[in-house]
């Protein structure tokens, strides 16, 4: 009896020990408990942050309430807020950037269904916009058409989407994840303007805490990082299980199953979790969104942008290692490792060493850790890609992380992120717009992740691979292909090594290169292990690495004498040039403005179908030139983004664009005229021809087999010409009333508008 007594207040008494351990933090919500915290909820409920002995409570967002304030006036406290966060740093808050896991910001706004540009707005009546930052997105997107907050009323918000479906309201700012939702089920038609399609990018749902918070507890900052990103990695692959815990627990809005599993699906596209590590932070993007808001004149233009202390940068080391991860290595033995032999400045391999700024990286790691890594050597890159499928090889030294490589691969956080950008001979123009080189040949590496990249982002743009850059320069430089793309920084190098004065950077690719060290999937504790030893080598130590190489080369050069000399530093200065104008290009509303196609489907876009449409009418007002108009929707789209979800609808409208192109007549014009809605101009036709060209598409959509198991669509069509109408609205509107005459017979038809 006595024995079991002493267990039971051994028992006690080792659970108020164990209780004690867990350190109290809170977590400030920048809004309603909703899916859009799933990952901080799925890390407390699985025990995630048990486990690095932290007990956190949340805090749901008040009316009046500033996250940022509340954490600062808090101990033991942590935030998630929008990036005005950034301003906030800016303006001399002692706040830390932590994580970020909203690669894009759901916030959009929806106008009514006969708004199809945002300069349709002026003069509208919009709820939500103010001059504030959570409104700076929208404002400058306004600001590329020449608009600003007195080109319409503003409607102080309700929060309720009532007035606009009442059509009390154009316009309203709402969140993709949430009030489309409530918009769909109620039948509402309506346009979605996205800020980020007018090239204004912001991060959302982002993690900070206080300078005090990191300067006395960095432990626990870090550990509570990586709880939470462990958290999001659980939600985003057991959606169900954590709307059953919201419904059960946190559902203080009275969400439906329906609106969570929206928002979920919303939600799995804001992450972006096959291309951007969960949590990961990007400073060139933190920099371009501070730019942003100096723009907007929210930041002094005088302030400087120093993130050396706002970004959090992980502390590990090597001693971190689990007593599993230790015998792990010891039984694993030496570790082998696949490079790419032919990859200079980064990597190559000669004589049978792995050399360049990967090398001196790992050679940095082995001395930290003290693990053994072997080369595998191999002569070029697809065949250390074909090593590691058949795990010939455990790492890749410097890879980027694609959905393919995700089958056998998994990847570290990334420690060189460089721009794509494109070189070509020296008589070929500079391109602004990428997406107009869709009938080029562009060689890429095979095996690249770029391939990838670029033949998902430009499904029309004829992609060749190339055996390494050597090749696919040389080829360009005989006139085989257009261009060639890679990172900045290697085609820098060889351009200025080989192919001065013969090749050039002629186009900035809008996507970055993040390359980590891949680890093979079947044994995770690699990864961890991986995990751990990147961030073992500081920022200084990355560029003291960068620094040699450049200057070895340069003294290089140097010792061929004055002219040479002066070359390098010319394209040393180009480059740069260049390249800070390349990350100031998209705030340019004069590039903006020359741009005429439409970026997800290649077609034309609104603005240049506009200034065809008025050139047409002109010949027909002065000549009386016939000329019709073709007005086509898809039918039921709706349910290919519900059933599918949205990439595959963006993939189902591009195929769409490419069918019109195939079916149209050469002296036809096409252009995206809005969603899914298309118009097509027939100079020199008059209504039955234009009939008979409407109905000839029709009939090639019905019988195509689309991809992604979406198989079989078809579109209803409006028809009009130019005749006794008395301008071009009256021969849209008459175009526009035929289509929705198509769909109300029962769609996949033709109608004529009345003459």
């Amino acid at each position: 009896m006595l024995k079991v007594i002493i267990f039971y207040i051994l028992l006690v008494f080792s659970s108020l020990y164990a209780d004690n351990k867990l350190q109290n933090v809170t977590l400030q919500l920048q809004w309603k408990h909703q899916f859009e915290y799933a990952g901080f909820y799925a890390a407390e409920e699985k025990g995630f942050y048990k486990e690095v002995g932290l007990d956190v409570s949340f805090k749901e967002f008040k009316n009046g309430m500033h996250p940022v304030d509340d954490v600062l006036d808090t101990k033991n406290a942590y935030g998630i807020t929008y990036s005005d966060l950034i301003v906030d740093y800016l303006d001399g808050k002692p706040v830390v950037f932590v994580a970020n896991f909203f690669k894009h910001s759901p916030l959009v706004l929806v106008a009514q269904s006969n708004i199809k540009l945002p300069s349709d707005l002026k003069g509208k009546k919009i709820m939500g916009i103010e001059n504030t930052i959570k409104s700076t997105a929208f404002l400058m997107m306004f600001k590329d058409f020449g608009m600003n907050l007195g080109s319409f009323t503003n409607v102080p918000p309700s929060f309720k989407i009532d007035d606009f479906v009442n059509k009390k309201i154009d316009a309203m700012v709402v969140f993709s994840t949430n009030e489309l939702f409530y918009l769909d089920k109620a039948c509402v038609k309506y346009n979605v303007f996205n800020p980020s399609s007018y090239g204004t990018e912001f991060y959302d749902v982002n993690l900070f805490t206080s300078r005090d918070e990191l300067i006395n507890h960095p432990r626990r900052v870090e550990n509570f990082k990586n709880a939470s990103i462990r958290g999001w990695q659980y939600a985003l692959t057991h959606k169900e299980e954590i709307i059953d815990l919201i419904l059960k627990k946190y559902n203080t809005q009275h969400k439906s199953r329906a609106a969570l599993e929206f928002e979920a699906n919303q939600i799995q596209h804001a992450v972006l979790p096959s291309i951007f590590p969960i949590g990961s932070i990007d400073p060139v993007r933190v920099r371009m969104m501070a730019e942003d808001f100096k723009e907007m004149g929210l930041v002094s233009t005088e302030t400087a942008l120093d993130f050396s202390n706002f970004i959090y940068e992980d502390k590990h080391y090597a001693s971190d290692l689990t007593k599993e991860e230790k015998s792990f290595l010891i039984s694993k033995g030496p570790i082998k490792m696949c490079a790419d032999p032919d990859w200079m400045p980064f990597e190559g391999i000669k004589d049978g060493r792995h050399i360049g700024i990967a090398a001196d990286f790992f050679n940095l790691i082995r001395k930290k850790s003290d693990i053994k890594i072997e080369l595998y050597p191999t002569k070029t890159w697809q065949q250390s890609v074909n090593a590691a499928k058949t795990r010939k090889c455990d790492i890749f030294s410097l890879a980027s992380s694609t959905p393919s490589r995700l089958k056998y691969m998994q990847f570290t956080d990334p420690y060189i992120k460089l721009p794509l950008v494109l070189a070509t001979k020296m008589d070929k123009p500079y391109t602004y717009n990428f997406y107009a080189l869709k009938d080029k040949k562009i060689g890429v590496v095979g095996g690249y992740a770029i391939g990838e990249i670029l033949r998902r982002k430009y499904p029309n743009m004829d992609i060749v691979d190339v055996k390494n850059i050597h090749d696919g320069l040389k080829k360009v430089e005989r006139g085989e292909l257009y261009g060639y793309v890679d990172n900045l920084m290697v085609l820098a190098y060889t351009i200025q090594h080989e192919f001065t004065g013969l090749l050039k950077i002629s186009s900035r690719v809008n996507e970055n290169v993040a390359l980590a060290i891949g680890t093979r999937n079947d044994e995770p504790l690699l990864h961890t292990i991986f995990e751990k030893l990147v961030h073992t080598v500081s920022e200084k130590e990355k560029q003291e690495i960068y620094n040699q190489w450049v200057s070895v080369e340069e003294t290089k050069e140097m010792n061929y004498g004055f002219i040479i000399k002066l070359l390098s530093v010319i394209l040393i200065i180009s480059l740069a040039f260049l390249y800070h104008y390349f990350r100031l290009k998209k705030y340019s509303a004069e590039l903006k403005r020359l741009s005429v196609t439409d970026s997800l489907t290649g077609i034309y876009n609104r603005m240049k179908t506009d200034d065809i449409l008025q050139y047409q009418y002109d010949l027909f007002s002065r000549y009386k030139t016939p000329c019709g108009v073709i007005m086509l929707d898809i039918d039921h789209f709706k349910e290919v983004n519900d059933t599918y979800g949205h990439q595959t609808g963006d993939y189902v409208l591009q195929q769409f664009a490419q069918i019109l192109k195939n079916s149209i007549r050469s002296t036809d014009i096409a252009g995206r005229w809005g969603g899914e809605e298309f118009l097509i101009i027939c100079p020199n036709t008059n209504i039955e021809q234009v009939e008979n060209v409407a109905n000839n598409i029709k009939d090639k959509i019905a019988a195509y087999h689309f991809a992604n198991n979406v198989k079989h669509l078809t579109a209803s069509f409006g028809v009009s010409c130019f005749g006794d109408r008395k301008n071009i609205d009256d021969v849209i509107k008459a175009a526009d009333s035929a289509l929705y005459t198509s769909k109300e017979k029962g769609r996949n038809q033709v109608t004529k508008a009345e003459i």
